[in-house]
């Protein structure tokens, strides 16, 4: 289950990516970084979701006690 709740606008999504540069470069070839959406891209260590459609669960954990680095 993916839930955000907030007042103001706001839009998540997921992209698999080798850098936050080709989400960016990516945006603005859609047209949309800076017209549409004004963006900032996080790195997610762990990604669950009920829609996934796998049976496996790949589960990471942080190299360095309990945070990630």
């Amino acid at each position: 289950m993916q839930t955000w709740v907030g007042n103001n606008e706001f839009f998540y999504c997921h992209w698999i990516a080798n850098s936050d540069d080709d989400v960016i470069k990516q945006l603005y070839e859609f047209e949309l970084e800076g017209t549409v959406v004004n963006s900032m891209v996080n790195e997610m260590h762990q990604f669950m979701s009920a829609y996934r459609n796998s049976h496996e669960i790949l589960q990471q954990y942080p190299e360095h006690g309990d945070q990630w680095l």
